[in-house]
């Protein structure tokens, strides 16, 4: 009797030890305690994905950099590993997917997210993209800095950084744009909203599909071209397929990179204040418009090399697509009135800081 109950409690104690060690594994597991604790012995290991081929420009020049420069920053306790080619989710469910956790953090467009960001997307109005990559990106984070209107269009998420592509050229195949009269008709791809609009006050019709479809949409003759930054001729391989670019500042896009709040929280306080000191905000969003200007230089001579057309418009033929164009902005502006934001006032500032680049 005495030896089966020293066994009971020989047992209980086992099975008390291997709770306790249970408990303690999976408080840690591989990350670190996380903001509200003290920094951890464990890694974090986090999954950043976008909708592109490992080729494109912003995972070589922006997140690919952008996580090896974290893992050096943290000794290697915080470790962003990408997932290119929509492996984590297509372009429509990036951003919900990292709301919901599905995705640590992503890249991706805010085009796709039609009614999610309407105060930021005053960078996407018709004629504003008077500038680089660079200094278009450096005005979309200073926007977001800047406004607390702008901020809560980003509440569900840990913003990174956004940034701004180089200024968008009507880009076609078949049939060149030299004159208001010419793109008339056209089938053009949009990437937002606002460059739907825009399209639509030319008398041409706006195609809404992911970035990465175009190649086949151009060749199946779904689309006549698209209204594109010259940096996707060579992020995209249309050198071979399109034959003109009518170039003009037509607009530009934004650009997320955003994380799950639950995995920022993953990454000790001390490790967050690193990574937001050091790399978080203006130093990347200015990173990757940089990484466009570059790829649109060789994007260029990729063109050229293969016969395509640029095409300048003269600036009376230019002025009837900004005139064509005026109602976008009075309409992304009437909007905002009707949901009791300063509208002209964020307008303005965008309009100065693109002036003062």
């Amino acid at each position: 009797m005495k030896k089966s109950v020293k066994m009971s409690i020989f047992s209980l104690l086992i099975l008390l030890l291997l709770v306790f060690t249970a408990c303690s594994n999976s408080s840690g597991g591989s990350s670190s305690e996380g903001a509200d604790g003290e920094s951890g012995g464990g890694k974090v290991e986090l999954k950043m994905g976008h909708m592109n081929s490992p080729e494109h420009v912003q995972d070589s020049g922006a997140m690919t950099p952008f996580s090896k420069e974290v893992a050096e920053l943290t000794d290697g306790r915080v470790n962003f590993q990408i997932y290119p080619g929509g492996a984590l989710g297509g372009p429509t469910d990036t951003f919900d997917n990292i709301v919901t956790g599905i995705m640590d953090a992503g890249w991706g467009l805010h085009g796709y997210n039609a009614g999610k960001f309407t105060v930021h997307s005053v960078l996407q109005l018709p004629f504003l993209a008077d500038g680089t990559g660079a200094e278009l990106s450096v005005v979309a984070q200073k926007l977001y800095d800047t406004f607390p209107e702008i901020q809560e269009e980003y509440s569900d998420v840990k913003p990174l950084w956004v940034h701004a592509a180089d200024p968008y050229a009507i880009i076609t195949k078949g049939k060149a744009v030299r004159s208001f009269e010419d793109v008339k008709g056209l089938k053009l791809r949009t990437p937002s909203v606002e460059a739907g609009s825009m399209i639509e006050s030319w008398g041409a019709t706006p195609v809404s599909l992911p970035a990465p479809e175009i190649y086949d949409a151009l060749q199946k003759g779904v689309i006549d071209g698209g209204v594109l930054p010259v940096a996707a001729i060579r992020d995209f391989n249309l050198a071979d397929l399109v034959d003109y670019v009518t170039l003009g500042n037509f607009n530009t896009s934004l650009f997320y990179v955003v994380m799950n709040k639950d995995s920022w929280n993953k990454i000790s306080a001390e490790d967050q204040k690193l990574i937001e000191e050091e790399l978080l905000g203006l130093p990347m969003a200015e990173r990757a418009g940089q990484a466009f200007d570059e790829q649109k230089k060789l994007a260029e001579q990729d063109a050229e090399a293969a016969g395509v057309e640029f095409i300048t418009l003269p600036d009376d033929e230019l002025n009837k697509f900004k005139e064509a164009a005026t109602g976008v902005t009075e309409k992304w502006l009437s909007d905002m009135e009707a949901k009791g934001i300063d509208g002209q006032k964020i307008y303005d500032e965008t309009v100065k800081l693109i002036q003062g680049q």
